[in-house]
């Protein structure tokens, strides 16, 4: 029994390494991220395979300090340094003109707000969510839909980066009898290490009073029917930092009315299949309420 248990540890240690060679496209000029078992992300270049066979393999990977030899058992994850931010079709709320992709996430918003979406190609993307809120009915819970295509997507020339255009709709539900819906577009500027997205959007439909209830509380609210609203939204990478971002938000849904206005800012901390955020989101008047969003990308 001890030889068979050995032989299937053999069999599924080869098999993880060769999956872990596979993830190198070729010797080019392709900057990949390397994480390490012991937590380290280590970025630089593919220089050679080498046949180790006592050891699983090694590659000799070159960085900003020289050259180095990595052993494939010490090697959780290798990503293209380009595709490594796998949420970039958001900002916190905000949805960027980036696609989702192959990015197919599932998020949950403040715990009761349950979240997910998913990218058909790199033209579509669909998301969708539903509130679980203790103590309030099911007709009084919040749903939303939003679907977005990507309709231009361009790289720079001269620098990294480059620049998308999306166009969009969403649906939403506080309470089963409020129903909010909006067309949108946006654009979004790539950068090396930070990402500006400007959103221009207007309020649909026939319902300009609302009157919103949340188990024994009664809330009412004005949004005019047709109103057009911008927003910004920015997420920056620190410097040598692959997994901590800044993001930040400003918007007003209705630009005749400062009142309108929300700021949010806040930091991020990601790697290839999480992500955790968390800020603080400022609602004119005088409203300081503390955010925050998990999300996975396991796919």
């Amino acid at each position: 029994m001890k030889w068979y248990l050995i032989l299937i540890f053999l069999f599924v240690s080869a098999y993880t390494h060769a999956d872990i060679l596979d993830d190198f496209t070729g010797y080019d000029d392709t900057e990949y991220v390397i994480r390490l078992k012991n937590g380290d992300l280590i970025t630089g270049y593919l220089v050679e395979i080498l046949e180790d066979t006592s050891k699983g393999g090694s590659i000799k990977f070159r960085t900003q300090v020289g050259t180095t030899v990595i052993y494939v058992t010490e090697i959780i994850e290798v990503q293209i340094k380009d595709d490594l931010n796998r949420q970039s079709h958001r900002v916190f709320i905000m949805p960027t003109a980036e696609p989702i992709g192959n990015n197919h996430f599932i998020s949950n918003y403040m715990i009761a707000f349950f979240y997910a979406g998913f990218g058909i190609y790199d033209y579509v993307s669909i998301s969708a969510g539903r509130s679980v809120i203790p103590t309030v009915l099911r007709q009084d819970q919040i749903s939303l839909l939003n679907v977005k295509g990507t309709v231009f997507n361009m790289d720079w020339d001269s620098m990294k980066g480059g620049m998308s255009i999306g166009v969009g709709a969403n649906l939403a539900f506080i309470n089963d009898k409020n129903k909010f819906s909006h067309i949108y577009s946006n654009i979004t500027f790539i950068g090396e290490r930070t990402d500006i997205t400007g959103m221009f959007f207007v309020k649909t439909g026939e319902m300009d009073y609302y009157e919103f209830r949340f188990a024994e509380r009664i809330y009412d609210a004005v949004y005019t029917n047709n109103s057009f609203g911008i927003g910004v939204g920015l997420t920056t990478k620190f410097s040598e930092r692959h997994d901590l971002y800044f993001v930040g938000e400003i918007w007003n849904t209705d630009i005749a009315k400062i009142t309108s206005t929300g700021i949010l800012g806040g930091l991020r901390v990601q790697n290839s299949s999480f992500s955790a955020d968390f800020g603080l989101m400022y609602i004119s008047p005088s409203s300081l309420i503390p955010v925050f969003n998990f999300a996975w990308t396991p796919f």
